[in-house]
């Protein structure tokens, strides 16, 4: 990890403009840190670009989201996918300082207003829902079958693997987060024991409620250090949801 944490602190000395940089969360094998900058056609367009890196940093390629309130969703998106598939060509190099200049010499065009302000469709109310999933037999299989279901119905959120927790939130109107849970309850998402395809009956939820706009502008998975959980969720606004939901369940057992 020293080798990885001497390169974040580098991007914090070029970084040092207020709220250019912020470190969101450090452990023993992982650190997650958020840089804010604009590309060079349109300085005032404020895009913010979160990494997490690993430990096995550069050869695993770090996770990349982004967000701006400028942006859609969509947009956002085409920057995630524009940033990975740059850092394929830094495998095993340090890569962030070369991804954020990338970023900063791309031609990005503002399309929609705030996403701040912005609601789903239909004016409804934006529902943040917390589950929690006991385990995945077929892991790969079932992560692709939870982000193609909620790129269908339009949520957005994180799948969230903290050592042996798995956690999904999911952010968008009322009707898509029931009908995505009726789907993972009622459809065949894992296997069992013996290796057939199952439904999912230990998946809990802990936090169903409001809240007054969207934490995520798109949906990622996300492995992490367990510590790190409470800081990763509170850069989303989320840290009551977690000291009220999250944290008693992982601090009983």
């Amino acid at each position: 990890m020293e080798e990885i944490l001497e390169e974040v602190g580098a991007i914090q000395a070029i970084y040092c403009g207020e709220n250019e940089f912020s470190l969101c969360s450090k452990g023993d094998s992982s650190v997650t840190f958020s840089v804010t900058t604009s590309p060079s056609n349109d300085t005032s367009l404020k895009i913010t670009v979160t990494f997490v890196l690993l430990d096995s940093y550069p050869r695993r390629l770090p996770s990349i989201s982004v967000q701006s309130q400028y942006l859609s969703r969509q947009e956002c998106d085409k920057i995630k996918t524009f940033l990975s598939r740059e850092a394929e060509t830094y495998c095993g190099s340090p890569m962030i300082m070369s991804l954020l200049t990338a970023l900063q010499e791309k031609d990005v065009s503002r399309r929609v207003v705030s996403m701040t302000t912005s609601k789903p469709k239909d004016e409804e109310e934006i529902t943040t829902c917390v589950l929690q999933l006991d385990h995945m037999r077929n892991k790969s299989q079932y992560t692709k079958t939870i982000k193609r279901w909620c790129e269908e119905l339009e949520i957005t959120g994180r799948l969230l693997f903290c050592q042996r927790w798995i956690f999904i939130i999911l952010q968008s109107c009322e009707i898509n987060i029931k009908t995505y849970i009726q789907r993972n309850k009622h459809q065949c998402v894992d296997v069992d024991s013996s290796g057939h395809p199952c439904k999912e009956r230990l998946l809990s939820t802990l936090y169903h409620g409001c809240q007054e706009k969207l934490a995520f502008s798109s949906f990622e998975v996300v492995s992490l250090d367990l510590h790190d959980l409470k800081n990763y969720l509170t850069q989303y606004n989320l840290s009551r949801v977690y000291l009220n939901y999250i944290f008693p369940l992982i601090n009983k057992k």
